[in-house]
């Protein structure tokens, strides 16, 4: 069910929050304790909330649309059954339909269930939250004077994307068995039943027929419900990079970092951990780009959107336990082999 959000309960919480944030500053400005740490986390923390929060509200407002206004019938018809131009479609698809990996796994398991083959529908499922305009954009704002970590973010997606959508075709398995029965179900405020899929509530909208005031209003919910319920994984990811970086010292940094392999799985580790949004999640990247690798940056930006704790959790529920290990394991080693073949042909 979307959640009614009770302004004046944030609101209240927000000055309660301020208040006693103050009265902690206060306290310890008093005895004298040395800030410069905590000043650098404020800054940190406050920077990536700054930038990151725009791109992620456009995102989820255009995500909503989406479920509201476009059918999942629309989708489905665009994508081909035959593999060649199967595969052509899903890699580019998320550049007409800008869904992040927050919402794409339960497009993906409509995909499934309306008859497109697994293959294209992970390779949709992969690409399509690192070929989105939104992450796009961000990820040129978010590193301006290098539009090269942008093509290499989008070229590495789509490659990895295909790829493994390429050996799920090779591997001979009766996908017809890797989809589990179980479906969330919910009410609308007409207390009609909605099928959801995800923690995201997509919805297999059998509210076209309402008015368009009524669509409008199930946008901005479905909007609201979805930035609280993805905005908690940015603050998270946003306050454990700030801590890692007034935490590690600076030679901790420059041996990490002269490790390229190491390196890069820790970054892949901390993009599926940090599960920030693929809108957002540049600006926790950039945050590092002086201290880890460029191959290790590049890690956290195309594997964090292809695979993340939230996403791991959909997967579960939409498809049998085995399946998703196999697809983790051959998404997380591609990633790292064809990230570091790259950083050693040609950095």
């Amino acid at each position: 069910m979307i959640k009614k959000i009770n302004i004046t309960t944030i609101f209240t919480g927000g000055l309660i929050l301020l208040a006693g944030g103050y009265l902690l500053f206060s306290t310890i400005k008093s005895v004298n304790v040395d800030l410069t740490n905590l000043i650098v986390l404020n800054t940190v923390f406050t920077s990536i909330l700054m930038q990151a929060f725009p791109f992620m509200l456009i995102g989820v407002l255009v995500s909503s649309a989406m479920h509201v206004f476009v059918p999942d019938e629309w989708i489905v018809k665009i994508f081909p059954t035959k593999y060649g131009i199967g595969f052509l479609t899903a890699m580019f698809a998320g550049a007409l339909f800008p869904v992040c990996e927050c919402a794409i796994v339960p497009v993906m398991s409509r995909l499934v269930k309306k008859g497109v083959p697994v293959p294209i529908a992970i390779t949709f499922m992969l690409s399509a939250p690192i070929i989105n305009p939104i992450v796009i954009m961000s990820t040129l704002y978010a590193f301006p004077g290098q539009p090269e970590i942008t093509l290499l973010r989008v070229g590495f997606g789509l490659i990895i994307a295909l790829a493994v959508g390429l050996i799920m075709m090779l591997y001979k398995n009766d996908f017809s068995t890797i989809s589990t029965d179980y479906d969330y179900q919910c009410h609308d405020n007409n207390h009609s039943t909605i099928n959801h899929s995800c923690t995201c509530h997509h919805h297999s909208h059998n509210h076209y027929n309402n008015s368009i005031l009524m669509k409008f209003r199930t946008m901005f919910l479905h909007a609201g419900d979805e930035f609280f319920n993805v905005g908690k994984y940015l603050v998270i990811g946003a306050l454990a990079t700030s801590l890692i970086q007034i935490m590690l010292p600076k030679k901790a940094f420059v041996e990490i970092g002269s490790k390229s392999g190491f390196s890069l799985i820790l970054m892949m580790l901390m993009a599926f951990l940090f599960s920030a949004c693929s809108t957002s999640d540049a600006f926790i990247a950039r945050s590092f780009i002086n201290k880890f690798s460029m191959s290790s940056i590049l890690g956290f930006l195309v594997f964090g959107p292809m695979m993340d704790v939230k996403n791991l959790l959909m997967l579960l529920a939409n498809f049998k336990k085995s399946f998703v290990i196999r697809l983790v394991l051959l998404v997380t080693i591609l990633n790292f082999l064809f990230i570091s073949f790259f950083t050693i042909i040609f950095l």
